[in-house]
């Protein structure tokens, strides 16, 4: 495509060199001199077309090795640390509201009512620091459905909190380091180990952005539906067969095999406001905190919203609130940072209320 970018252009070329020898020239400057400033323009426009349109092959490469695919499963805890628990009635059947919404209560007898949720984040740092969501790293943040919990004294607490990334096997888990008070941003770390990939480049002139311009967006959207649709239906049949079609257990058997691969979509840059990116590279629920590129495979934002029913209107929190976290700046996590082992053992030996 460059070689034939620079054919199409050479006829160009000539044309506006033979405009800028004959133009009159302002002030003392000879026209040799403004000829020359003329031909370099023109070679730096020349080239940035050709970066513009060059394979983003590499840059897909790079990236996909720093995107980690975030799973975690949390509850809530009274001040004696119980957790809630499903309500049974007198057959040990779960008790669900007019509505359909289990009940739950830290006096329950049922298994842990435990909220599985996933998300994106990507590398940043060379002590495996991530890059992510505030509502990825606490899913609880700014949440309708747990704020009555934490009005009545209950605390989240996570079951697991790991990160899954497309060259490892096994997930690791992480750890929640800062979060920015008011913009959707944290920072985290990956614990006991430290990925391999290189971390992602962050564009440092986020003021020069421009309305218009090419972006790429790497990311889970949708989890492990975006996953399972790679497979073919007998692979599909058969995972789902044998893993009892528990979200955690495909993941972590679909991470064994290799067979974890972020996506990628492609679109454009349409409104750079100061506290928001907006553009229109496809997402879906499970892309939160994935990286937004330039065709440098620069980071510019970090993708944090989406309108369900427009395309066109997607969103990412500029990259500098990830630079400042990166200086020291935002607060230490106010709520839980790691998962507890502890709770971990007891909800696997009452699975009721986990949601695949």
């Amino acid at each position: 495509m460059a070689r034939q970018n620079k054919l199409l252009l050479a006829p160009i070329l000539g044309l506006l060199v033979f405009i800028g020898a004959c133009a009159s020239i302002p002030g003392n400057r000879s026209g040799e001199d403004a000829l020359r400033e003329h031909i370099q323009a023109l070679e730096e426009r020349l080239g940035m077309l050709e970066s513009s349109q060059a394979p983003i092959s590499g840059v897909l490469a790079q990236a996909r090795a720093a995107v980690g695919y975030i799973r975690g499963q949390y509850t809530f805890v009274d001040a004696m640390g119980r957790p809630l628990r499903h309500v049974l009635n007198d057959v040990g059947e779960p008790i669900a509201d007019p509505q359909g919404v289990p009940l739950v209560d830290t006096t329950g007898t049922g298994g842990i009512a435990i909220t599985e949720y996933c998300g994106t984040a990507f590398l940043v740092g060379r002590r495996g620091e991530l890059l992510t969501n505030r509502h990825v790293a606490e899913p609880w943040w700014e949440d309708e459905a747990s704020a009555p919990l934490i009005a009545a004294g209950l605390r989240p607490v996570f079951l697991r909190l790991r990160a899954f990334f497309q060259g490892r096997s096994e997930a690791v888990p992480i750890e929640v380091l800062r979060v920015d008070s008011e913009e959707d941003i944290a920072l985290v770390r990956t614990v006991g180990w430290i990925p391999t990939a290189q971390p992602l480049p962050l564009y440092a002139g986020s003021e020069h952005l421009e309305e218009g311009q090419p972006v790429v967006l790497i990311g889970y959207p949708t989890g492990l539906e975006a996953i399972l649709a790679r497979l073919d239906y007998s692979e599909r049949t058969k995972l789902e067969a044998e893993t009892g079609g528990w979200g955690w257990v495909m993941v972590t058997r679909l991470a064994q095999n290799h067979q974890l691969r972020p996506s990628a979509t492609g679109g454009h840059l349409w409104e750079v406001l100061p506290n928001v990116l907006v553009y229109d590279a496809r997402t879906a629920a499970g892309g939160s905190g994935g990286p937004l590129l330039d065709r440098q495979g620069r980071v510019i934002g970090v993708n944090a919203a989406y309108l369900a029913d427009f395309h066109g209107g997607n969103y990412a929190i500029p990259i500098r609130y990830g630079q400042l976290l990166l200086g020291g700046g935002g607060l230490k996590a106010p709520g839980p940072s790691r998962e507890t082992p502890e709770l971990l053992i007891s909800s696997s030996n009452s699975s009721a209320g986990a949601i695949p």
